[in-house]
């Protein structure tokens, strides 16, 4: 047995290395991904009672890395809706800046959110959409 360690030790220690990369590489990724959604789940909350019509994400999970898009209905005026947003983001970015700890001002960096309501196209309601980006 030690006969066979010591013919393969370079192969082994390569295996080892490779390994060891893989588990790094993974971990961060997933660090990263979870950083991403603390981030753009408070950023970009769903409007209370609106019904989702479309989500949408291209990598591990909605509001993680990659790109999201979630469109959503609420029977509420856009103006009611607009405030409501501006106000929610505001207060979580200044909350953030002011007394967020280190993943959240972190995520506030990496993390990119935007949201757009227009009138439904029914004439009454509000289309809400959602758009957040992170570590592209």
């Amino acid at each position: 047995m030690r006969r066979f360690f010591n013919k393969h030790q370079g192969c082994l220690g390569c295996l080892g290395l490779g390994l060891a990369l893989v588990f790094c590489v993974g971990t961060l990724t997933f660090a990263i991904d979870r950083v991403c959604y603390t981030g753009l789940s408070q950023r970009l909350p769903i409007y209370p009672n609106a019904e989702v019509r479309l989500r949408r994400h291209n990598m591990f999970s909605e509001f993680g890395m990659g790109n999201t898009a979630i469109t959503l209905y609420s029977p509420d005026d856009p103006a009611v809706v607009r405030q409501w947003y501006g106000r929610q983001t505001g207060e979580y970015i200044r909350g953030t800046m002011d007394n967020g700890g280190m993943i959240d001002r972190l995520a506030l960096r990496i993390a990119q959110g935007d949201w757009d309501v227009t009138r439904d196209e029914s004439g009454t309601g509000s289309l809400i959409i959602l758009f957040g980006t992170c570590a592209n």
